[in-house]
Parts: structure tokens; C-alpha cells; sequence
């Protein structure tokens, strides 16, 4: 547990009131500050300090209050880069020397032949080193900052779309071949992962979401290490929630068996909006449900019986943010104002930044390791 988590245990123990308030600037959780911005339908990271907060705000606020705006509004990162994180900010996650790593979409793991040939002639024209990752997509390390738009434009023109790899919001959903394909497959897992992917694409939460569906008991999928996962059985579905990998790893629980893809859909909906409404900031929705007093019998009470009574309201929410999803990078790519955030040196915007070094690696490159502080850097930058 972390020391917050230990000093606040020892305090409720005590009988003392704990509040796990955002910051210095805002004395609200990240709950009570949720309700407030669609109370007074505030849109802005100014509106909302000016009414709520106090001070200049920091590091932590200001990533908080655009992930609350996004998932009241579905808002994109793009609108308020001064109150985003450098991955939010640039649409992609800032990498070991400085360059970014550049992570189309691809629902479910299924590209087609022509798809792969895109992503290898950018690759190649961009020298970006290329590795499949675990969540069934292709990752291209090394893209220089103002190449980012370039690359994408060309990404978009082949019909991809922002992976997200660099938000707290949905990232992948893997799949099975499932019935397609395996002998073994009781239903169609492949349709049904790129279906629930585009769903939820761009859902921005308090942290990550991962997700999976695999086509039978079996689980090639592993849906039972995601925060929310779906398994086939003979007579339909069982969504499973709360599980994750990392540091320390889940294993999902059982929320509802054997269910239609309709109600499945229905049942992650409201899921996802209570974990939106409920978490705190970068909170996975698995400790999330390990501090869920009543746990998964509980969150089953909330989600499948309605307990709260709020599942219709849920259910609405989620299909608006649903229906105003938009593609950061296609909004970023077509916006001059936007494409003019990726430079380096704003009296030389072709510049690129010269620490960047590239070492040759397996007929690819890759960043230079870390050298000592007094060794100077040697560029081997290879040429585009």
C-alpha cells in the first residue's frame, strides 16, 4: 500500500474523517468536483478554479479537472494543452531521448494486409523503430516532435485513428480469433472486441482501461487481467471487472453470466460510468473495487440491479459521449492552430531538437542509452 493509503487506514481507525481531496487548490475528491462542473456546467480548467479552487493550480489539478471535463463533455486533449500533461499535449507518450512514440488504433487486432503495408512504408520513411505490442497493436518508437503531425496525417488518409495510448482512457481491447477461425470458438470474438472498441474509444476515466474478449473458456485473450473482460460460454457472455497486470496484479471477478452481447453492452456502460463518476484521480478500477465497501457483491447490486437507481441516467451519458466521439489526431492534423504546437524551437520550427541519438539496433535504431552527465552526447541521428 502507499503511505497515504497506510496514514489514512490509521486515521479511520482512529475515527477521524479522511477526505482524499484532489490538492492544495482544490478541496474537493475528485467526485464531489465532478458533480460541481456539471452542476454549474463549467468548461474550462479557468472556469472551474475561478468558482472552486484557489491559487495558480499545479501538476496535479490541472491533469484532473481536463480528465473530468473530457469525461463530462468528451471533450478531446487538444482544447487546453496548458492544463495537460506532455503526453496529452502532444498526443503521444514522450520516450526514452526525447522523441514520441506514434500507436494507431486497431479495434479488436484485426488490420488488414493493406493497413500493414501503411504503417511499414511510414516506418520506413520516418525510421521509426517498429514493435508489436500486448495489446494487439503495432507501436513506432523515435518520431521527432514535429514530424508527428506528418506521420499521422498519412495514418488518417489510410483510414486509422489515435490508439490513445497516451491517455488515462480506453486502450485496447484484445481478441481471440474466437469462432472465426478456432475450432474451439463459441462465438465470434473478433466482431464482438472491435464492436465494444469503438464503442468506447477516446472514453476518457480516472486511469487506463483495458479490456478483452476471448471466444471461450480458454481466455487466449486473457480477459481476466483487464478492467473489464468478456468470456463466451454456450449460452452467451460472462463479464468479468476489476482484474489488471502491472505491479501488482488482478484477477478480474465475475459480474454477470451468461448474458446477451445487448445486455453486456448495457451492463459495461453503466460499469464504466461509475467508476468515471466514483474513482479517484489515477486510481485502476481494481483497487478502486478493492475499496469498495461491500465489493463485488456491491458493485453486481449497483450495475445489474440498479440499486442506485441511476442506470438509466448512466446509460444516457454514456451513449452522448458515445455519439460527440472525435479523433484527437484528425483534429489536431486538420487544425493549423493545433499543428503549430509541434515544434521545438518556435523561431525555428523545421529544427529538430539535436540531443535526439539514435544507436543501430537488429536493422532498426533506437534511443541512445543513458550516458553519464559529463560523457557528451555523440548524434547519429539516422537521416529522413
Amino acid at each position: 500500500p502507499m503511505v497515504k493509503d497506510l496514514i489514512s487506514g490509521v486515521m479511520k481507525e482512529e475515527g477521524r474523517y479522511v477526505r482524499n481531496t484532489i490538492c492544495e487548490h482544490f478541496d474537493y475528491t475528485r467526485q464531489e468536483l465532478l458533480d460541481l462542473v456539471k452542476l454549474h456546467k463549467l468548461k474550462t480548467y479557468d472556469e472551474v478554479l475561478d468558482k472552486f479552487g484557489k491559487g495558480h493550480g499545479c501538476e496535479v489539478c490541472k491533469p484532473v479537472v481536463s480528465s473530468i471535463l473530457a469525461s463530462v463533455y468528451a471533450e478531446t486533449a487538444n482544447r487546453k494543452p496548458v492544463a495537460q500533461d506532455s503526453n496529452d499535449r502532444f498526443l503521444a507518450n514522450i520516450q526514452k531521448g526525447g522523441t514520441y512514440s506514434v500507436v494507431p488504433r486497431i479495434p479488436g487486432g484485426e488490420i488488414t494486409p493493406d493497413k500493414l503495408l501503411v504503417i511499414g512504408g511510414v516506418a520506413k520513411k520516418y525510421n521509426l523503430y517498429t514493435k508489436i505490442t500486448g495489446g494487439q497493436r503495432i507501436d513506432m518508437f523515435g518520431a521527432h516532435l514535429q514530424d508527428l503531425p506528418a506521420i499521422w496525417e498519412e495514418l488518417l488518409e489510410a483510414g486509422f485513428e489515435s490508439g490513445h495510448a497516451y491517455a488515462k482512457a480506453l486502450r485496447t481491447v484484445k481478441s481471440c480469433v474466437g469462432s472465426t477461425w478456432c475450432r474451439f470458438g463459441l462465438h465470434d470474438s473478433v466482431s464482438f472486441a472491435i464492436e465494444v472498441e469503438k464503442r468506447y474509444r477516446g472514453l476518457r476515466a480516472p486511469h487506463k482501461i483495458k479490456s478483452a474478449v476471448s471466444g471461450c473458456i480458454r481466455e487466449c485473450a486473457e480477459a481476466q487481467s483487464k478492467d473489464f473482460g468478456i468470456i463466451a460460454t454456450e449460452a452467451g457472455w460472462n463479464l468479468y471487472v476489476g482484474g489488471n497486470g502491472g505491479s501488482k496484479p488482478r484477477h478480474a471477478q465475475l459480474l454477470a453470466q451468461d448474458i446477451d452481447k445487448e445486455t453486456c453492452i448495457q451492463y459495461i456502460d453503466r460499469f464504466l460510468m461509475f467508476y468515471i463518476k466514483t474513482a479517484d484521480p489515477l486510481t485502476r478500477t481494481a483497487p478502486w473495487l478493492d475499496a469498495m465497501e461491500g465489493g463485488i457483491d456491491y458493485l453486481r447490486n449497483v450495475v445489474v440491479n440498479d440499486s442506485l437507481g441511476m442506470a438509466a441516467q448512466w446509460e444516457a451519458e454514456m451513449s452522448t459521449l458515445v455519439d460527440n466521439y472525435k479523433c484527437e489526431w484528425a483534429e489536431a492534423v486538420n487544425n493549423p492552430d493545433i499543428r503549430k504546437r509541434f515544434t521545438h524551437f518556435v523561431n525555428a520550427p523545421e529544427v529538430k531538437d539535436p540531443t535526439v541519438s539514435f544507436v543501430p539496433m537488429r536493422d532498426q535504431f533506437k534511443a541512445e542509452d543513458w550516458k553519464d552527465k559529463n560523457e557528451p552526447a555523440k548524434q547519429t541521428t539516422p537521416s529522413v
